[in-house]
């Protein structure tokens, strides 16, 4: 439906700037082929002959320009919502897949639990399977709260001074533990005794958007690296990846909502746009680079210390 009407705005679109061309070279041509009889009008009414003419072609001019200029600018917005339009069907697709994954395990889970003959070993490993997707499912309807947030900017966060180097080494013990499980390797080194404004809620959910990220685009046995440092007056935060990478031409749309990287549509393109919201609002920036000479990408936030 969207992209019919995609087609439908271009082609009229076409029409209309044919048409609108059509109607300034035919205002121009009249012009110059009746500057005789309105150079001849005006000094009847006592204006200057001998420039009138190109005052009327120029005043035409100008409002045909006016309008093609008017009817380009209402396609570029036009096609900009479009865009966004496609972006959200794309969002409604993925986020229903990845609801529907969760759900059917749980289910099938449950339906397991039902019977009669089942061991207490199983119970227990059927009920570690309905937590691990309850979970899941948790971590999908927090990011699209958050982002609704993020967007309406209707509550800000209540920044704190968070002390860097004990709020990692908590996190990261956990997060060690949450990589090992999907098959991959964490290596963490945190060279800072700073302090930054932040809450340490925004911070987590900051780090697990870009681990999980570094994750889902690693190989199975591969490493994601978390590296904290003084950087000036701010910290920085890196997170790395050996995975499949970032094209260059996609590092500067990588954290627009609904964005997905390359032709591989995991996930639902929201983790990097509440990353950039919340570092925003930490005062901090953050950037994705490729990496230079290797695969895998680097993810960086800046926060300034206090």
């Amino acid at each position: 439906m969207v992209r019919k009407r995609f087609i439908h705005i271009l082609v009229s679109y076409v029409v209309s700037m044919t048409i609108a061309t059509a109607l300034l070279v035919g205002w121009v041509v009249y012009v110059l082929r009746s500057q005789a009889k309105i150079n001849d009008l005006a000094s009847r009414v006592g204006v200057d002959r001998e420039n009138f003419h190109w005052l009327i072609l120029g005043i035409g001019c100008l409002l045909f320009g006016l309008l093609i200029g008017g009817v380009t600018y209402q396609l570029a917005q036009t096609l900009s919502e479009r865009r966004y339009a496609l972006k959200q069907e794309e969002f409604v697709s993925n986020i229903t897949h990845e609801m529907k994954s969760p759900l059917a395990v749980i289910r099938l889970q449950a339906e397991t639990l039902l019977q009669d003959d089942i061991q207490d070993e199983e119970r227990h490993r059927f009920l570690r399977y309905i937590v691990q997707q309850q979970e899941r499912l948790s971590v999908l309807v927090d990011n699209v709260l958050e982002l609704s947030r993020l967007v309406s900017r209707k509550r800000g966060l209540t920044l704190e001074p968070v002390a860097l180097q004990p709020f990692f080494e908590g996190y990261l013990e956990e997060a060690r533990g949450r990589v090992l499980s999907q098959g991959r390797r964490l290596e963490t080194r945190v060279d800072t005794r700073a302090s930054v404004l932040a809450t340490e809620g925004a911070l987590q959910r900051v780090l697990d958007n870009l681990l999980d990220n570094a994750v889902r685009f690693s190989a199975p046995g591969g490493e994601v690296r978390c590296l904290v440092a003084d950087d000036g007056q701010g910290v920085r935060i890196s997170i790395e990846d050996d995975g499949v990478g970032i094209p260059k031409g996609e590092l500067r749309r990588v954290f627009e909502r609904f964005y997905q990287i390359g032709r591989d549509r995991q996930g639902t393109g929201l983790g990097l746009a509440i990353v950039e919201g919340l570092v925003h609002e930490m005062k901090g920036a953050v950037r994705a680079f490729s990496q230079d000479g290797r695969p895998g990408s680097r993810f960086e936030i800046v926060l300034p210390r206090i």
